[in-house]
């Protein structure tokens, strides 16, 4: 696969980012990371940079976690109602 560097800002710091996806991709998961640092930032002032990266990170992991829970209850239910909602096939003899 073809690599896409690309160069995004988060907490006011230029980070060259290399990947296989696209630079429209990284953008915006760069910018999911500055907004969440963001909105640590002005919630927490007296945190430092590195406080608040890792509180960042913890904040990021839980959210992953969440719609991963999310995302195999969702495919269970799917499961059982296609389970429910097919017909029949018991044969008799």
């Amino acid at each position: 696969m073809e690599k896409t560097k690309t160069i995004v800002s988060i907490a006011g710091k230029d980070y060259t980012i290399c990947g296989t996806e696209s630079a429209e991709y990284i953008h915006r998961v760069a910018l999911k990371v500055n907004t969440k640092f963001t909105d640590l930032k002005n919630a927490n002032p007296d945190l430092n940079n590195i406080q608040l990266a890792m509180l960042t990170s913890i904040n990021l992991a839980d959210d992953l976690t969440k719609m991963q829970d999310e995302l195999e209850f969702t495919k269970k239910e799917l499961e059982r109602v296609k389970a429910e909602s097919a017909p029949n096939t018991t044969k008799f003899r």
